[in-house]
C-alpha cells in the first residue's frame, strides 16, 4: 500500500506540467494568429510628391476676362486612387474639407439641336482630372474626384469660370468665402490624406499669385 500511493503522488506533478505545457502551446497559436491577422490588414500608405499652384483673377488673355485656378500636380510616387483621398485646405482659419464623390460642384453645358438651343445642369467633384484624353470636366464622370487614379504626371484640378452655377471648384476646395477673403500674397496649406491609413501623405503652403 505504501508503494501505491508513492505511485500515485507522483502523477499529479505530471499531469500539471502536461496541462501547462498544452496551455502554453494554445496561447502562442492563438497569439501568433493575431499578429499574422494584423500584418496581413494593414497597409503602407502610399508614398507620393506634388506641386502645387494657386491663382486668382489671372489675365485669360482676353479681354475682361480673369481665371483663378488651384492645380495639383503629381511629380513623383505611387499610382493611387482617388477613392481613397481627401484633401484639406486651410487659410486664414477657414478650413475645408474634400472627399471624394461628394458632388461639390455644379456646373452647365449647352448644346444646339435642330436650331434650338438646350442647357444641361449637372454635378460634378473637384478637383477633377485634367487630362482631355479622358474627358471634359462637366460631360464625363470619370474626371471626378474620386473615379480616377494619380500617377507621376497626372494634375488635378478646381477652378472658375462661367459655366458654373452656384458653387463653383474653387469654393469646393476653398469654401465659400474664398473669392472675397482670400487675396493674392496669402498662404494657403494643402493637404493630401490616405483614408485608409489615416495618413497625411503630402502637405504644403502655397502663396496665392
Amino acid at each position: 500500500m505504501k508503494k501505491l500511493n508513492r505511485d500515485e503522488s507522483a502523477v499529479s506533478p505530471v499531469i500539471g506540467v502536461m496541462l501547462m505545457i498544452v496551455v502554453t502551446v494554445i496561447l502562442a497559436a492563438s497569439v501568433s494568429s493575431y499578429s499574422s491577422g494584423i500584418l496581413t490588414v494593414s497597409e503602407p500608405a502610399p508614398s507620393a510628391t506634388f506641386k502645387v499652384s494657386l491663382a486668382k483673377d489671372m489675365e485669360s488673355g482676353m479681354p475682361e476676362v480673369t481665371v483663378s485656378y488651384l492645380v495639383i500636380e503629381q511629380v513623383s510616387g505611387d499610382s493611387i486612387s482617388t477613392k481613397n483621398l481627401k484633401l484639406l485646405t486651410e487659410w486664414k482659419g477657414n478650413i475645408t474639407e474634400v472627399l471624394p464623390n461628394s458632388m461639390n460642384t455644379n456646373y452647365s453645358y449647352s448644346y444646339i439641336y435642330n436650331g434650338t438651343t438646350y442647357t444641361v445642369y449637372k454635378s460634378g467633384t473637384s478637383p477633377y482630372l485634367g487630362d482631355p484624353s479622358k474627358g471634359y470636366f462637366g460631360n464625363n464622370p470619370r474626371v471626378d474626384f474620386g473615379n480616377y487614379t494619380i500617377q507621376p504626371g497626372a494634375v488635378m484640378r478646381a477652378d472658375e469660370y462661367s459655366n458654373y452655377v452656384g458653387t463653383t471648384g474653387m469654393k469646393a476646395v476653398l469654401n465659400e468665402s474664398w473669392s472675397s477673403g482670400l487675396d493674392k500674397g496669402d498662404w494657403v496649406t494643402v493637404k493630401i490624406i490616405n483614408v485608409p491609413t489615416r495618413s497625411v501623405i503630402f502637405q504644403a503652403k502655397v502663396v496665392v499669385t
